[in-house]
């Protein structure tokens, strides 16, 4: 079963990230959401934090990549790779071994050794490249073409994107509940002003 699992379109609805929240639901944390009293002093708004860093593997990626673990096992892979540095492999690893699927993690050279350490860790084998993001493609590929594995994005996946949105609807039903709004469940009108993601 070969062949990469890669967008052709950016279009993921509501329906599909609840879905997604459906099929990961045995699978990821329902991280906490925590409050301040001093920061909201200090900002003059309530503030709520989504601890993420308690999230499988650390990150909100465990969310993406399992979805696209799950997404290709439905498909029929019994093999799936993708290319990363750190988060995004280590996701990927720990979703396939969790699912029962054998893991390719493609990772550059010079990527630190405690990255690559802790994939292996999650039970991935570790494949090489040189430290380009094109070199990190052509190498996936090629594991997809000569070992029969589906590539999973790292974000460029309809799944992928659909398993990270849940994060947003868990704050969302979180985030009614701390403000008295009902139980979170479909609330008719969203409860927060902003949500401030850190990029990098």
């Amino acid at each position: 079963m070969a062949g990469p699992t890669k967008s052709r379109s950016p279009e993921v609805s509501l329906a599909d990230v609840r879905e997604a929240a459906k099929s990961l639901e045995r699978h990821v944390h329902r991280t906490p959401v925590l409050t301040s009293e001093f920061l909201d002093k200090l900002s003059g708004y309530q503030l709520l934090f989504k601890c993420e860093a308690l999230q499988k593997t650390g990150s909100f990626k465990a969310r993406g990549l399992a979805n696209g673990a799950l997404e290709a096992q439905r498909r029929g892979a019994k093999m799936v790779v993708t290319h990363s540095s750190g988060n995004a492999g280590q996701a990927l690893a720990w979703a396939a071994k969790a699912v029962g699927m054998e893991v390719k993690i493609v990772v550059p050279r010079d990527c630190p050794a405690v990255k690559k350490a802790a994939i292996e860790n999650y039970g991935a084998t570790v494949v090489l490249c040189e430290p380009t993001q094109t070199a990190r493609e052509e190498e996936a590929q090629k594991v997809v073409v000569e070992q029969g594995a589906v590539l999973v994005h790292p974000s460029d996946n309809l799944a992928v994107i659909a398993g990270n949105g849940t994060v947003g609807l868990e704050l969302e039903e979180q985030a009614s509940k701390h403000f008295g709004l009902g139980n979170g469940q479909d609330s008719a009108s969203p409860c927060l002003d902003a949500v401030i993601v850190p990029l990098g």
